[in-house]
C-alpha cells in the first residue's frame, strides 16, 4: 500500500511539473519596440519606447528630441558629441538636447505659455495611462476621428495638448516590437560576379534595392536583413532573386522570415529546382 501511495504522489508531482511547464511554455515574449515619431508639431520628433507581451502594453517611455537654446539661468544639455564634430552644423546659438534631460529648461518656457505640469510629469503621465491596456483598445481610442482636446483629460496628470500624438507613438512603438526581422548569411558560390540581389514582399509586392550593387564577388558572405511589420502571421513569404555577370538568373520564391545561410548556386551545381541551399558551404 505504502509503494501504491508512492508511486501516486510521484505521478501527481510528474503531472503538476508537465503541467507548470506547459504553462509556462504558453506564457507569450516580452518584446521591445522603439520608432522615431512626429507627436508634436514639425519642429521637433520623439523617440518612443514601448514593452509589450502579447498584445498587452506593459510600459512605455517617452523623450523628445529639438534645438534648444540656454536661458539666462539654465543652461541648454546637448546630445553626447554636441560638442565635437557632431554639433558643428547647429544653428548658432543652439544645440540639439532631451526635452527630459533639460526638463527644467524646457518647463520653464512651458510655464510662460501658461502650463503648470513639467514636460517630464505629462510624459509619465502618459506612459502610466498606456501600461496594461492593449494595442487593439489604444488603437481604437486614437483612430482618425479621435478628439485631441478631450484626448488631453482622459490622461490624469497629462496637460500637452498633443497628448494624443504621443498616445499614438506608443502605438506605433508596441506594433514595432511585434516586427518580424529575418537575418540571412548568403555566400555567393556561382562560380562568378552576383550583380544583382533583391528581395521581394510577396504579399505587397515591394522590393529592396539591388542589395549587391557594389558586386558580390565569387567565394564573398554578405549579412542582410529584411523586416516585416507586427501583426503578421508566420506564412509570409518572400522572394530572393539574383543575376551574374554572365547574366544567369534565378530566383527562390517561399524564402521564410528566418535566421539562415543561403548558399547561391552555380547552374550546373543545381541538385534539385532551387537556386539555393540553406547550408553553410564547407571552407
Amino acid at each position: 500500500m505504502k509503494k501504491i501511495m508512492s508511486l501516486l504522489v510521484t505521478l501527481l508531482l510528474l503531472v503538476s511539473a508537465v503541467a507548470g511547464l506547459a504553462e509556462e511554455a504558453a506564457v507569450e515574449p516580452v518584446k521591445i519596440g522603439q520608432v522615431d515619431f512626429a507627436a508634436h508639431g514639425t519642429g521637433c520628433f520623439a523617440v518612443i519606447t514601448a514593452v509589450v507581451q502579447g498584445d498587452v502594453i506593459l510600459a512605455a517611455k517617452i523623450d523628445e528630441f529639438q534645438f534648444l537654446s540656454s536661458s539666462e539661468t539654465l543652461e541648454a544639455i546637448g546630445v553626447p558629441n554636441s560638442d565635437q564634430s557632431f554639433g558643428e552644423n547647429y544653428p548658432e546659438g543652439k544645440v540639439l538636447g532631451s526635452k527630459r534631460v533639460n526638463n527644467e529648461l524646457y518647463s520653464t518656457n512651458m510655464k510662460r505659455a501658461g502650463s503648470t505640469t513639467q514636460i517630464a510629469a505629462s510624459y509619465n503621465a502618459i506612459e502610466a495611462y498606456v501600461a496594461g491596456k492593449t494595442i487593439a483598445e489604444l488603437e481604437a481610442a486614437t483612430g482618425a476621428d479621435a478628439d485631441a482636446a478631450a484626448f488631453v483629460d482622459a490622461i490624469s496628470g497629462a496637460t500637452l495638448a498633443d497628448s494624443l500624438g504621443y498616445v499614438r507613438g506608443i502605438v506605433a512603438a508596441a506594433k514595432a516590437a511585434s516586427e518580424q526581422v529575418g537575418t540571412y548569411t548568403v555566400y555567393n558560390r556561382t562560380g562568378e560576379n552576383v550583380t544583382e540581389l533583391v528581395i521581394t514582399d510577396n504579399v505587397t509586392g515591394a522590393a529592396t534595392s539591388n542589395l549587391a550593387a557594389a558586386g558580390l564577388a565569387d567565394g564573398a558572405v554578405s549579412v542582410i536583413t529584411y523586416a516585416i511589420p507586427g501583426g503578421e502571421d508566420g506564412s509570409h513569404r518572400l522572394t530572393l532573386s539574383f543575376k551574374t555577370e554572365s547574366g544567369y538568373e534565378a530566383a527562390f520564391t517561399t524564402l521564410s522570415i528566418e535566421v539562415a545561410p543561403i548558399t547561391l548556386l552555380a547552374p550546373d551545381a543545381l541538385t534539385g529546382a532551387t537556386p539555393i541551399n540553406f547550408f553553410t558551404p564547407a571552407e
